[in-house]
């Protein structure tokens, strides 16, 4: 019996991970332009609640018991958030967000992988990537853009102090790289 419980337990936190990316894939496809992180946060918790929903109706049965199964149903459902979550992380969202990652496709993109360094400034300029930054945090609601005065709003502020916390929990400073960005600081 203990046997079943843990096979059942894998099979149903594997089918939770398998469906994650199927309606991940459905999801990004069809919502190309908006936030992924929005998007593949909203696409974990459906797809595990929509798994667990089915799997009540068609396995809850096969457990040794009704304990056995909601243990297995609600364990299974968080693995698969953290394990879907960490994904999105590591996966999507840091290919899409991440400078470091759009450098290294731009120079796999080159002839021998290989450019001149004025190419990158010139692709990759320090301006850019603020503007950039600017415009999201605007379509996000985080920041208002006066033109010469930038100011968090309240939004802005709660996420900052979210941000300030997890630094500080973690030991983590602002990177000395990241002043050539910001000079009058």
């Amino acid at each position: 019996m203990l046997l079943n419980d843990l096979v059942l337990f894998i099979s149903l936190f594997l089918f939770q991970i398998l469906f994650f990316f199927l309606l991940h894939v459905i999801v990004l496809r069809i919502f190309a332009k908006n936030n992924i992180l929005y998007s593949s946060t909203l696409t974990i918790f459906l797809s595990v609640l929509s798994v667990t929903l089915l799997s009540y109706v068609l396995i809850s049965g096969l457990f040794s018991s009704p304990e056995s199964y909601a243990v297995s149903a609600a364990g299974s459902g968080i693995a698969a958030i953290f394990a879907c979550g960490l994904y999105t992380f590591l996966g999507p969202a840091t290919a899409d967000r991440s400078l470091a990652c759009h450098l290294l496709v731009f120079l796999s993109g080159k002839p021998g992988a290989r450019c001149r360094r004025e190419e990158l400034y010139h692709r990759f300029d320090p301006s850019g990537f603020i503007e950039k930054r600017i415009d999201e945090c605007k379509k996000e609601n985080i920041i208002n853009d006066l033109n010469e005065i930038i100011i968090l709003t309240d939004k802005g502020k709660r996420i900052a102090k979210a941000y300030i916390f997890l630094l500080r929990s973690l030991g983590l400073r602002e990177r000395n790289d990241y002043k050539e960005y910001f000079p009058n600081d």
